[in-house]
């Protein structure tokens, strides 16, 4: 049967793209992998791949057109299929929800510094940011003329040959602080992202569920494995035993594994572990895949690899996408509980607080054992509070019994 060519989301924060330019024509023969349209988002800019061999055989959205993730924007004909045997048109839908005609830029509208367009929320293209940057334009009220108000180049390039000062739309003028201004920081690039994403995910019904578990054979397991890993320049965190422990967890608990998308509850096939990261400029989270089949080294090995990349802003959009559940560590903050934000469209992501040695009686008698902190969040759309609740028991069962990591 033909093979969809649908809008992935590439990292978080990404809703729509816009169709720059389609790269192959109907009728050109396509292979797997091959590049097919070229995508620009407020994010990234990127091309959809193939994903089977064939031919063109449909182009659904046209160029200049901005539509939702997931939206199919045409279809790869496999061998011996024709046009007829391709599904009927599904109007493609834009960002709010209406039907999206072909964006037609106005011959002569105005593009200089004003007022951010209606809303209050500045889209610029990635072109359009560097453009910005290499022509020393302050982007902070250009308006855009792009479909969905988005600054374009030409935009850009207009702001930069306004006279000084000079502006085509009135500024809403902002009350005088009494209080000087150290630093302005503009809500826009990775931070705007951020801002727009824990907006929408304070809007979810979520509840988050705190738990404990006793951690002091994981945390001997930890020290042993300093030696052994001594020979592969790594040493062991406790967030290693964390991600193995959700990992399996989620395999033994696949609604726990799921996205919420729409009306539906999706259970996935893979288990794919985000790990929020802090960087200087505000957070990623980037994906170890396939979690539940990797050895606790591998786990750690790439966790690392990851973070050196996000550090150096070197990550690529597949290791920031198709994550399935997440986790996020305040543990070296010394924060114990903590109610973090959804990832969506995950329905539950961990909040890992500190591990502290406390007094506790075990069989009758008071002994120092080390204790970790777990913080479940988990949207009540899709999950119900008793199996989120053993969901979270059965990392803490994890953890505490870390046996099974030794295999």
């Amino acid at each position: 049967m033909s093979a969809p060519i649908t809008l992935p989301q590439w990292g978080m924060g990404m809703n729509d793209g816009e169709v720059i330019k389609w790269l192959k024509a109907v009728g050109d023969p396509v292979a797997k992998g091959d590049q097919l349209v070229e995508i620009e988002s407020s994010k990234v800019n990127a091309e959809v791949e193939a994903t089977a061999d064939g031919t063109l055989g449909r182009i659904d959205v046209e160029e200049g057109r901005i539509v939702d993730v997931g939206t199919v924007l045409g279809h790869v004909l496999e061998a011996g299929e024709s046009e007829a045997d391709l599904p009927d048109v599904v109007p493609a839908r834009g960002p709010a929800g209406a039907p999206v005609p072909v964006a037609v830029k106005p011959a002569s509208a105005p593009a200089a510094a004003g007022v951010a367009p209606k809303g209050g929320k500045q889209i610029v293209t990635p072109r359009a940011r560097r453009l910005a940057k290499e022509m020393n334009v302050d982007l902070t009220g250009v308006l855009g003329t792009g479909p969905s108000g988005r600054v374009t180049e030409d935009d850009v390039k207009t702001a930069a040959a306004a006279p000084a000062g000079g502006t085509t739309a009135a500024a809403v003028p902002l009350p005088e602080s009494v209080v000087p201004v150290k630093e302005t920081i503009n809500l826009s690039g990775l931070r705007g992202t951020i801002a727009r994403r824990m907006t929408e995910s304070a809007t979810i019904p979520a509840v988050t569920l705190s738990t404990t578990a006793d951690v002091t054979d994981a945390v001997a397991f930890q020290r042993e494995l300093v030696g052994q890993w001594r020979q592969h320049k790594l040493r062991p965190q406790y967030q290693d035993l964390v991600i193995a422990a959700v990992a399996r967890a989620l395999k033994e608990s696949p609604i726990a594994n799921s996205h919420l998308v729409g009306d539906e509850v999706r259970v996935l096939d893979e288990v794919n572990v985000g790990i929020a990261m802090a960087i200087p400029e505000g957070l990623l989270v980037p994906v170890i895949k396939n979690a539940d089949q990797k050895s606790l080294l591998e786990i750690a090995q790439e966790v690392r690899e990851l973070a050196n990349k996000a550090k150096s802003n070197s990550l690529s959009i597949d290791e920031m996408t198709n994550s399935t559940f997440s986790i996020t560590n305040l543990s070296s903050y010394k924060i114990d509980t903590f109610a973090p934000l959804l990832n969506q469209p995950e329905i539950g992501i961990l909040g890992v607080g500190t591990v502290e040695e406390r007094a506790v009686v075990v069989d009758g008698e008071v002994a120092i054992r080390s204790i970790a902190n777990l913080n479940l969040a988990f949207d009540h759309r899709a999950w119900d509070g008793a199996p989120a609740a053993e969901f979270v028991r059965s990392i803490a069962k994890f953890l505490s019994d870390p046996s099974w990591m030794k295999a």
